[in-house]
């Protein structure tokens, strides 16, 4: 009987692994995004138990916007060219996506919206905000 059971356990975490190891990858990735006159908005997971240091992590985003490095979408820039400006809600795991339950906004945005900049080339023109305070971009 105990056998059984310990059978049981084992297949039980065999399906569950995947799942578990990749809610804690602290790895971030794009769950979902709209996109509107090269405007973005991303939903993003931290694909982890908590971040530490919320103004390193909003950087991290912006960087990986910039170097088109998430796993799961790339920007479209050979049409439209990088983004004009980015709106980024950020959850722990995917469970808190399907919860509704957001860590934190980002925002990355510049003063002029007429001028065409991008978040690439003219990062220098762009402010980054967290959670609606305006944060140092480096």
């Amino acid at each position: 009987m105990l056998f059984i059971v310990l059978a049981g356990m084992i297949q039980y975490g065999r399906g569950k692994y995947p799942e578990w190891k990749e809610a804690h990858s602290g790895m971030p990735d794009v769950v979902s995004s709209i996109s509107v006159n090269n405007d973005h908005h991303l939903e993003v997971v931290a694909n982890s138990g908590r971040i530490d240091d919320k103004e390193e992590f909003a950087q991290e985003l912006i960087h990986m916007c910039q170097d088109n490095s998430f796993h799961s979408i790339r920007f479209s820039i050979d049409i439209n060219d990088y983004p004009s400006g980015l709106d980024i809600t950020v959850y722990l795991n995917r469970k808190a996506v399907e919860k509704g339950k957001p860590v934190c906004e980002i925002e990355f945005s510049a003063d002029d919206f007429n001028k065409g900049y991008d978040i690439k080339n003219d990062a220098d023109k762009f402010h980054l905000y967290l959670d609606g305070k305006e944060i140092e971009f480096y």
